[in-house]
Formats: C-alpha cells, sequence, structure tokens
C-alpha cells in the first residue's frame, strides 16, 4: 500500500500549486464535527431506511430529490470554508451546479455506474472550468476509496471508447495513487480532465460520499451545465456595482438623487451584513 496522501488545509501555502500540477487536492478541517456528523447521520439514516430499494443508484437518487429541497442541503453549500476553499480557485462569482450526486459503495454494489473504471469526468458534459468537490460522509479504507493519476489532466481530453480509456499507440498511465486515507469531513477536489477510479470495494465497510460540482458564473457553461441550472453561493465586486445600476442595460440614473440599494430578497448575496444580522436570525 502506498503511503498515506498528503493532505491540505484551506491555508496551506502550496494549495493551488499542487492542484494545478497533479489535478486534484485532498483538504481536511473544512466542516466542524457537530455538521459533519449530523450531515453523515442523515445520509446514512436515510439509506437504512430504505434498505428495501436494492439498486443503490436508484436508491441514491431517491435520496437526492429530497436531499437538495432540505434545509441541510443550503447548509451544505454555504459552509463557509468550503465556499472560501472554492473561492479561492475559482474567483467571487460562485455557483455550485444542481443535481447533486450521492455514492454508495458497499461490499456488494457491482453497478459500474457507482464502481467507476478509469474515467474522465469531461467525457460526460461538464466542462473544463469546473471543479469536483467530493465530501466523504464515511472513512474510507485501502479497497474502497478512489484512485488518481495525478497530472493527467495536463495532458488533455483523454480518449474514450465505450466508457472506457482508448489510449494511442504508445501512450500509458503511470502509476495510479490510492486515496486510501480519506476520512469522514475530508474534501477531494479534482479537475474535470484529471483520468481518476473507483478504487474498488471493501470486503466489510461501505463508504458513503457526496460529489458536487463548482463553476464561476463569469465562465462558459456546457450544453449540460445549462440544462442542470445552478445555485449562485457568491457574486464578485463588480457585478454587485451592475446590481445597484439595476442591469447589464447600464441605463443611467436609475439611483441618482436617491439611495441605491438592492432588493432585500437578495441580500444572502449581495449584502451578507444585513443577511447575518436581520434574516438569518428570523
Amino acid at each position: 500500500m502506498n503511503k498515506p496522501i498528503k493532505k491540505f488545509t484551506i491555508n496551506s501555502r502550496d494549495l493551488e500549486n499542487f492542484y494545478i500540477k497533479n489535478g486534484y487536492l485532498l483538504v481536511g478541517n473544512i466542516f466542524n464535527s457537530k455538521f459533519i456528523n449530523k450531515l453523515s447521520k442523515f445520509f446514512l439514516s436515510s439509506i437504512k431506511r430504505n434498505k428495501k430499494i436494492k439498486d443503490y443508484h436508484d436508491l441514491s437518487n431517491l435520496i437526492m430529490d429530497g436531499f437538495e429541497n432540505d434545509k441541510l442541503y443550503e447548509e451544505l453549500i454555504f459552509q463557509k470554508k468550503l465556499k472560501d476553499l472554492m473561492i479561492k480557485f475559482l474567483g467571487r462569482d460562485l455557483c455550485v451546479l444542481n443535481y447533486t450526486a450521492l455514492w454508495i459503495n458497499t461490499p456488494t454494489n457491482k453497478n459500474p455506474v457507482l464502481n467507476k473504471n478509469n474515467h474522465v469526468d469531461a467525457w460526460t458534459g461538464t466542462g473544463i472550468n469546473t471543479i469536483f468537490v467530493k465530501v466523504f460522509l464515511t472513512n474510507c479504507d485501502k479497497y474502497n476509496g478512489m484512485s488518481v493519476y495525478p497530472g493527467t489532466h495536463l495532458h488533455g481530453l483523454y480518449p474514450v471508447r465505450n466508457r472506457s480509456l482508448d489510449l494511442p499507440n504508445g501512450v500509458k498511465l503511470d502509476d495510479k495513487i490510492n486515496l486510501y486515507n480519506a476520512k469522514k469531513g475530508d474534501v477531494l477536489i479534482w479537475h474535470p480532465l484529471l483520468v481518476h477510479s473507483t478504487t474498488g470495494q471493501s470486503n466489510k465497510n461501505t463508504r458513503v460520499s457526496l460529489t458536487l460540482r463548482y463553476k464561476s458564473t463569469e465562465s462558459e457553461f456546457t450544453s449540460q451545465e445549462r440544462a442542470l441550472g445552478y445555485k449562485t453561493l457568491s457574486v464578485g465586486i463588480n457585478n454587485i456595482i451592475k446590481r445597484y445600476i439595476g442591469n447589464d442595460g447600464l441605463q443611467p440614473f436609475r439611483v441618482y438623487g436617491g439611495k441605491a440599494s438592492i432588493d432585500k430578497r437578495l441580500s444572502r448575496l449581495y449584502n451578507a451584513d444585513y443577511f447575518n444580522k436581520t434574516i438569518k436570525k428570523t
């Protein structure tokens, strides 16, 4: 078994450089223990409650349909450290795509949708300006985590045939790295061009995780990303200024002689102080 993978914090000095060179990053201490325990309990209880559903892909989708309409989902995507980490990588004009995925890796599950071979996420419609974020809700072991091929995102888009890598003659992958030391509450981020896979299955442990996709609202969206929609988490300074003006047409003098203000309904994005003091407490 390879050495434990380096785990970063949001304040690590070489955070960005490591991601640029390797295409992935394992980050700890993003969530406080109370929140991650609540989040993990929600999903483990939901899985147990619906154990009669034998197809884990169907089970995952059923649970997520409810979760994305639950207040706990809002708590997750607005977690300060997680949002700050994504702002560091993507900028303040930040959103999370809809249809977050739940992954249930069990000793018995053979579904190739949930137990993936070597692949690249850009194959299935994710844009290269997007970042994947996996939140581990249970610990991994050396059999049921994720494996990555560092630096493969720098090679461009790998070819595919029948949902598998179709490597040209003379091209081979270097050794993969097993991220077996990922623990509950850790966050794994990776680039859409990175070659990676499900490591496999444990003979006794279940691994449960969520995968979210983040991007800048100022970057180009693929057709799939537009169709799925997104939730805005943060807006940049220039977009706040445009909002005060009122619209992208920049019609002059809308607020001339009066007070420049923005609809209070949008305060979570445009006026955090007001939201935290007034709206959040109600």
